[in-house]
């Protein structure tokens, strides 16, 4: 029977009211279990400080109170210790998975956090059909098929697909499509697709190409050239210049993708490669994916951190961060001595359950990838950092041109999207003294609800009113995260004076408003920027007006975005919602089957009865509802 997690809160005020850092610590590891789990540390105001895992509890607290063992970043994290928390786990593997949850949830000031993570997408050849779908995925592996990635570069996969499309002539439609096509779509016009849909090729040659497309994901290239080559004489020698001139086209496929992505380099079929660069306490972490002999893309991290933390604690960290959620290959190359990575190697291990080493090259072509990686972090960084520098004179000029005695710490740009007044919705996007911040976005669903009059569905003005009037009713004043410094707005002197009594009404008059309209011909870089009491127009080459046009065209890309979800979804809305019973289950069974809503109307109930997921008492009324029995 699988044992619960144990939490355990130890507060100091209940211990010994003066206790504090290597001295709470000390106390605390008496009474730590020899389990594995997981500690955090908190300060004197509850704030979690850092958050840890631990083969063993009571060992690893106790290493905190060896100060000169410690790195200057966990010294103060201790000086700072007031309280600490723990959950016990069956193993450290759950331990690690724990930790990372925690990390990404709460964000400590004192841990290593990996940003970018995400989940990346793979290429799945579907096996739940007759003919196997070839599509590109992400999330969890729950259906049945063939998995090949993850692809770290989202364009990588793109072009892999689109490829492998060309060679092999693979299917890529929905199962509701597929089932509903009288003649082939426009992928078997352009020689992306063989049209199992419409019989014209048979499910025994469909199979041998599914094989085909698996050998080369596995990196077995060759064999597919050498076959096709063969297929490419015979019809030529046998004046089947068509077929030839196709097949001659598939090995052209084959042969780009390989030279794209392959990769001759012994041991280096399935190998992740890690360089880590530090430049003012910032750092970079830049890495390169390989399977079955392939390139799946390479990728820049910029861990959050603090500035006294050092590369092999960034790395390491990073690492567990990173393989938290995914597979793991034979090989890890660093560009840090791999001796700062083996407990790392071994909890991968275990939670991998085959054999991963972490090495550092010394010689040779593996060397020459790490020294490559570490260019590409280098430069990276740079960017980055000429990138925020950009973005703080930016703030700082949008400061003297409001006049704020403070720095700007947060700007927040609003806009809406409609189409006739249909699906409304408003949007606020957000930048912070690290750029745009996207985990800050907010998209509001118009409701026409704020006033009691009849509204029109098309009024900007009202949707800019019931946006702000929700978002700024939840701003705590006191709170100087919540508040932002300067609201921005898509809009002429009607929008500005519009905004300027909602501040107004909710005592918001330390925000300071910027909206900014088309000028004259609605040129880009003539745009007028509306304040208080003037207009004024930036020159074209201001870094000030790109800023601002940067954020304006933000919020409007969000907002188109949001709107069209929205307007997808509610597309999807149709007659099934007014049939009692049928829920998103059935309505995919009906569609699968029918494709089309029209199809279902005209639909026999013989036909109906042909799908067994459904009982015989509902598939009558959805016949009578159609037919009006």
């Amino acid at each position: 029977m699988k044992k619960k997690e144990q939490k355990t809160n130890y507060n100091p005020e209940n211990i010994q009211p003066n206790l504090k850092g290597q001295e709470i610590i000390k106390f605390i590891t008496k009474t730590l279990p020899n389990q594995p789990g997981v500690y955090q540390m908190e300060d004197e105001d509850g704030k979690i400080l850092y958050i840890g895992k631990a083969k063993n509890l009571a060992k690893r607290v106790i290493n905190y109170t060896s100060l000169n063992n410690l790195t200057r970043r966990l010294q103060r994290m201790v000086s700072l210790t007031k309280q600490m928390n723990f959950v016990v786990t069956n193993t450290e593997i759950e331990a690690l998975l724990l930790e990372c949850n925690l990390i990404k949830r709460h964000k400590p000031r004192f841990n290593i956090i990996l940003r970018d993570d995400k989940s990346f997408p793979y290429i799945l050849i579907n096996k739940e059909h007759q003919f196997p779908r070839l599509q590109k995925y992400r999330g969890r592996k729950n259906i049945k098929g063939d998995y090949y990635g993850p692809f770290v570069s989202p364009s990588v996969a793109d072009y892999t697909l689109i490829a492998l499309q060309k060679a092999f002539l693979l299917r890529s439609c929905s199962e509701g499509t597929f089932k509903n096509r009288s003649r082939p779509c426009l992928l078997y016009d352009i020689k992306r697709c063989s049209g199992p849909c419409v019989n014209y090729i048979n499910e025994a040659k469909y199979k041998e190409s599914i094989d085909d497309a698996k050998k080369f994901l596995k990196g077995n290239t060759k064999i597919i050239e050498k076959k096709l080559n063969k297929k490419m004489k015979i019809a030529s020698k046998n004046q089947m210049f068509e077929e030839a001139a196709r097949l001659r086209d598939r090995i052209k496929s084959v042969s780009q993708i390989q030279k794209y992505q392959s990769v001759y380099i012994k041991d280096m079929r399935n190998i992740d490669i890690f360089a880590i660069k530090l430049i003012n306490n910032k750092s970079c972490i830049h890495g390169k994916f390989y399977r079955n002999g392939s390139n799946y893309g390479n990728k820049s991290f910029f861990p959050s951190h603090e500035d006294t933390s050092e590369d092999s604690e960034i790395l390491e960290s990073f690492l567990y961060q990173f393989y938290a959620d995914k597979e793991i290959p034979p090989k890890i190359l660093v560009n840090i001595n791999e001796d700062f990575f083996r407990d790392v190697e071994r909890t991968l291990n275990k939670k991998n359950k085959l054999k991963t080493k972490i090495l550092k090259p010394k010689s040779g072509e593996k060397l020459q990838h790490i020294l490559l990686a570490e260019k590409n972090a280098l430069e990276s960084i740079k960017l980055k950092k000429i990138s925020l520098e950009n973005h703080h004179l930016a703030l700082h000029s949008l400061a003297r041109l409001l006049k704020r005695k403070n720095e700007i710490t947060r700007v927040e740009s609003y806009d809406n999207s409609h189409t006739f007044g249909k699906n409304s919705v408003g949007v606020m996007i957000v930048a912070d003294k690290e750029g745009l911040s996207p985990k800050h976005y907010r998209k509001f669903n118009i409701r026409y609800d704020l006033k009691d009059n009849n509204i029109s569905k098309v009024d900007d003005y009202y949707m800019m009113e019931e946006v702000l009037t929700r978002r700024l009713s939840k701003i705590n004043p006191n709170d100087k995260f919540q508040v932002p410094d300067v609201i921005i707005i898509d809009g002429g002197r009607g929008q500005f004076n519009s905004v300027s009594k909602i501040l107004k009404k909710f005592k918001l008059e330390k925000i300071d408003l910027l909206s900014i309209s088309k000028g004259p011909e609605r040129n880009v870089g003539r745009e007028i920027i509306h304040l208080e009491k003037k207009n004024l127009n930036l020159k074209p080459n201001d870094n000030l007006l790109s800023f601002i046009q940067r954020l304006r065209d933000e919020a409007h890309r969000f907002a188109i975005t949001a709107h069209r979800s929205r307007r997808t979804k509610a597309s999807i809305k149709s007659v099934f919602d007014e049939i009692k019973g049928i829920g998103p289950k059935r309505k995919k069974d009906l569609m699968i089957h029918f494709g089309t809503v029209q199809k279902m109307k005209s639909a026999s109930m013989d036909e109906l009865k042909k799908i067994k997921t459904i009982p015989l008492k509902k598939l009558e009324e959805i016949y009578e509802f159609f037919n009006g029995l």
